[in-house]
């Protein structure tokens, strides 16, 4: 038993490796340089002539191949079967090490080991060699163990500057629709807001006109402004009223094979639109139309952007009502019974309504 377990325990020599792996790998700033540092240091610990990393998991947001010693034109074989594979492994509880044969290299094995983030597995490393026989599978764990500690590490650190960044931006928005007098000049600044936050092409809010029956686009960013903004159609069309319909916000991660969207916007403008998160504007009962982000830069959209668009679409839905209730006001009250075309020169102000005396102070008509 006791001669077992030694054998089931790394070397003096090897332990030390992997304590200096350890420490290298601690100090890393971001997974490119953590998963270099693993992939150079750990061929002291195997003879694997070629060595791979595959990340890709719901913590991560990313897919991501690393590769020291296999050929160029291997990478993309290599990432379809290792997403393949992990697709396989969900749900399976903790997996065990294989040992399988990919396209690229018929006559070597790809020695597979699994990378988990609590119960989830975000990712594979293996070893290419010539030989079936697995190496020492005790110090590869030992290391990966390590190495999962660290992209652990990476990755609650991203979640937090990502927490903090939304803040921040939920921050700059509330204050910028509060303070809002022109709301559509405001709600250009909230979408490019919106487009740096997401990281998206494009962005844009429809509003439902007075009958309910059509959306216009009140305000958009992007490309294909100067058409959008020219362009309406029927409130029961496209995703948009699909989400207007359920008042569900959605991700649409593939637009153009979803038969609910209507292509007739993206034939008019040119603009080829990929993947959407769309959510409804909703002021209390009242339904107020869409806001839209479109095409992200560098992956698919997930649950919490959702979550987030969601936030920002409430702040936007009151705005708007608040915005149109001001437009009544002026229209009945001001022009109609004052005769007067602005706030300049009103006799009989609405003191007592802020939005009135917001405007006023900010014409410079107040004392």
């Amino acid at each position: 038993m006791l001669a077992e377990t030694a054998q089931a325990q790394p070397g003096v020599e090897e332990a030390l490796l992997l304590l200096d792996l350890a420490e290298k790998m601690v100090a890393a700033k971001d997974l490119g340089e953590l998963a270099e540092l693993f992939l150079k240091n750990i061929a002291t610990l195997t003879t694997a002539p070629a060595r791979g990393l595959y990340l890709k998991g719901n913590s991560l947001h990313m897919e991501t191949v690393f590769q020291m010693g296999l050929a160029p034109e291997a990478a993309g074989p290599v990432a379809e079967f290792c997403e393949e594979h992990l697709r396989k492994l969900r749900g399976q509880g903790e997996p065990n090490p294989e040992t399988v044969i990919l396209p690229p290299y018929p006559k070597a094995w790809f020695h597979l080991y699994h990378i988990p983030r609590g119960q989830e597995v975000i990712g594979l490393f293996g070893l290419l060699k010539e030989d079936p026989t697995p190496p020492d599978s005790v110090v590869i764990k030992k290391a990966l163990s390590f190495f999962a500690c660290a992209v652990n590490k990476i990755i609650d650190y991203l979640e937090h500057e990502k927490q903090i960044n939304n803040l921040n931006t939920y921050m700059n928005i509330s204050s910028m629709i509060s303070q809002a007098l022109d709301l559509r000049e405001v709600l250009e600044a909230v979408l490019y807001f919106c487009m740096e936050a997401f990281g998206v092409e494009a962005a844009s809010v429809l509003l439902l006109d007075y009958e309910k029956e059509n959306f216009r686009f009140y305000s958009a960013e992007g490309p294909a402004k100067p058409v959008l903004l020219m362009s309406s159609f029927p409130s029961d069309h496209g995703l948009a009223g699909a989400i207007l319909a359920t008042q569900q916000g959605e991700i649409i991660n593939n637009v153009q094979g979803d038969p609910r969207f209507f292509k007739k916007i993206d034939q008019e403008s040119g603009f080829m639109t990929q993947n959407m998160i769309a959510v409804p504007l909703t002021a209390g009962e009242e339904k107020i139309g869409v806001l839209q982000i479109l095409n992200k830069f560098d992956s698919d959209f997930h649950e919490e952007e959702l979550l987030f668009l969601q936030t920002i679409a409430e702040e936007i839905a009151f705005a708007i009502r608040n915005a149109k209730l001001f437009e009544v006001v002026v229209k009945s009250y001001c022009k109609q019974r004052q005769g007067e075309p602005s706030c300049r020169g009103c006799k009989r102000p609405l003191g007592s309504w802020t939005p009135c005396v917001k405007y006023r102070e900010e014409a410079g008509l107040l004392i």
